[in-house]
């Protein structure tokens, strides 16, 4: 089990609600208006966790198939609620730029915030056209992409009533 991190330590606790373009976003957008082999997305190293008291397979996915599932949808602002992805995605930022300090923590997010990005990115993924040029991404299976969130999905409403926070880490994969 890896050690808790303080929600003061993390700059993405401390401006969640404030209207910023986290970098992930920024390169996505800006790989739009370059060669269709420019890949925004880090590469495979990268794994994202999250610990739930009932954790399965859908707790860990690349943090590459996270952003997959959530950049294009934000940077066309096809979302509901876009300050709750800009969070989430701000935090990912954050915790792969520190992998290296952070190997061995975790940080909290709220439940019920990764509850609101997760439950609409599965939504769109299963009942929306794939938003990205194949030729750009051309590895992406979609609709494993897609079954993948709704399993996230599922744990994170089956671990709703025994948790406020999750936590979430970012390592090698």
């Amino acid at each position: 089990m890896k050690r808790r991190l303080e929600p003061k330590q993390l700059q993405a606790h401390t401006q969640r609600g404030t209207r910023r373009v986290p970098a992930a976003l920024a390169r996505y957008r800006a790989s739009l208006r370059r060669q269709p082999d420019d890949d925004p997305f880090p590469h495979g190293r990268y794994c994202l966790g999250f610990d739930l008291p009932a954790p399965s397979d859908c707790c860990e996915l690349r943090v590459r198939d996270l952003y997959r599932g959530l950049l294009p949808w934000l940077a066309y602002d096809l979302v509901e609620r876009p300050q709750a992805w800009i969070d989430l995605v701000a935090l990912i930022d954050e915790l792969v730029d520190r992998e290296d300090d952070w190997y061995a923590w975790s940080a909290p997010w709220p439940l019920s915030d990764l509850r609101v990005v997760i439950d609409e990115a599965a939504g769109l993924l299963v009942g929306q056209p794939n938003p990205f040029a194949r030729e750009a991404f051309s590895d992406l299976d979609y609709e494993d992409l897609a079954r993948r969130f709704v399993g996230l999905q599922r744990d994170l409403a089956a671990n709703a009533g025994k948790c406020t926070d999750v936590l979430v880490n970012v390592h090698w994969w």
